[in-house]
């Protein structure tokens, strides 16, 4: 089956009512879920404290990262391809990607229920089998989820996808609050196994009507679907492990647990931030695959995008670098002060989010899935080297440095190898005011 022919329209005609509402919708759901982040950033470290928040930390993600790792380039693929053949073959396509997906993923998901388990019989005083068993049933139910959601986002139901984070982060942090006072980290811990069922059941009513519709036509997997979803998949995990990789680098190689607390905190604020903006490119692709824009006006609508969001980033990010020594502490306690310093390159990573999130979403759109492979790539191995380096001598500092490098050399080699789909305006901005945002956060 081939994806159809894109035929040209007048730019000014770009943005498509559906394509509006979604990107609205998105940013919506970004918002709100914005405010259960900053739950999750402020009350669940107040309530566990530096030490407690280091090591249920470290269980978030291994969860996050682990299921995001076992999932990512499903729901790009599935924005990418599902839209773009006829309608009456959409459920038809969806559920045999989304079968071919699940039995792909299985033996990994088999392979990181294991490595949990040999992990907590070998050293069962650092990986405590009762938390070692909760993280591996969040993990498992975080991946069904994703994969169900990623069905419905190549259906066109964006909102659905944005609505996840939010609930589940708002299940979390009451799941944390109720039960750590009674349970302790145990409790803490639970409230991920909580927050996952909660989702599940609530993905799972949604999507699975859907999927029971009697498709239209027959289930042909569209040519080239099935390499440009393990390209886009090996590219989004090693980026994950990029994003997310600080806080274990810390746990691993820094000095203490609170240590690791403080690289959480930056890490996951930032993070927020970050994906919030990718979010709005996610809900854009299914309508610009369906919607058959060429290729030059739907760049041409993800450089506005980004230019415009840029354009928010960089003076909030500053504002924020510039008092985080006071800001940090009055926000999530004196606790938290040592944490102020590690913000400047986490912040770093927000301002290059628009052209990083621009580029990934061009990939698709050319239908270069090895650019997002290589990056990942260059993106990771930055990574690594530098926080190897960096995190024995810096601690937490160190782990959002080596992220912030990691990032700024992917987005580099994406830009190079896909010349035109980022302005050389918006590079040069971008890169000087991450720069400037990570210098006067280690200047505050």
């Amino acid at each position: 089956m081939q994806l159809r022919v894109p035929r040209r329209r007048d730019p000014s005609t770009a943005i498509g009512g559906a394509l509006r509402t979604s990107v609205t919708g998105g940013a919506v759901g970004k918002a709100i879920e914005l405010v259960t982040l900053v739950a999750l950033a402020v009350v669940v470290p107040r309530v566990l404290g530096p030490s407690d928040y280091g090591r249920f930390a470290v269980a978030l993600t291994v969860v996050t990262l682990g299921s995001l790792a076992l999932t990512l380039g499903g729901h790009t693929m599935m924005a990418r391809y599902v839209p773009a053949v006829p309608e009456p073959d959409r459920v038809a396509v969806a559920r045999e990607l989304g079968r071919r997906l699940a039995r792909s993923r299985s033996p990994l998901v088999l392979a990181a229920v294991l490595a949990v388990s040999v992990a907590a019989i070998a050293a069962p005083d650092t990986v405590e089998p009762p938390l070692a068993a909760m993280v591996a049933v969040a993990l498992v139910l975080n991946v069904v989820t994703t994969l169900l959601l990623q069905v419905g986002l190549g259906l066109g139901r964006t909102g659905l996808w944005s609505a996840r984070f939010p609930f589940q982060n708002a299940v979390l942090v009451i799941a944390v609050v109720a039960l750590y006072p009674s349970l302790g980290l145990d409790g803490a811990v639970a409230g991920l196994v909580i927050a996952s069922t909660a989702t599940l059941v609530v993905a799972a009513q949604a999507v699975w009507p859907m999927l029971s519709i009697r498709p239209g036509g027959p289930a042909a997997v569209p040519d080239g679907a099935l390499r440009f979803g393990t390209l886009q998949a090996g590219g989004a995990a090693l980026t994950q492990l990029t994003h997310r990789g600080g806080v274990l680098a810390v746990a691993l190689l820094g000095g203490s647990t609170v240590e690791t607390g403080h690289a959480a905190l930056a890490v996951g604020v930032a993070l927020g931030a970050t994906y919030a903006i990718l979010q709005l490119f996610t809900v854009a692709l299914p309508h610009l695959s369906e919607e058959d824009h060429g290729r030059d006006d739907a760049e041409a609508l993800l450089r506005r995008l980004a230019s415009v969001l840029l354009a928010v980033v960089v003076p909030g990010t500053l504002l924020v670098a510039a008092t985080s020594s006071t800001v940090i502490p009055a926000v999530f306690g004196d606790d938290f002060s040592g944490a102020a310093s590690a913000f400047g390159p986490a912040l770093g990573v927000v301002v290059l989010a628009p052209v990083s999130s621009l580029l990934v979403q061009a990939s698709a759109i050319r239908l270069q899935p090895a650019v997002a492979f290589v990056s990942g790539i260059v993106s990771a191995a930055a990574f690594l080297i530098v926080a190897v380096l960096a995190v024995p001598a810096w601690d937490a500092v160190g782990g959002t440095v080596a992220t912030l490098t990691g990032v700024v050399g992917g987005t580099a080699v994406a830009a190079v190898r896909m010349p035109g789909a980022a302005s050389g305006r918006l590079l040069v901005v971008s890169f000087a005011a991450a720069a400037a945002v990570t210098a006067v956060g280690a200047a505050a």
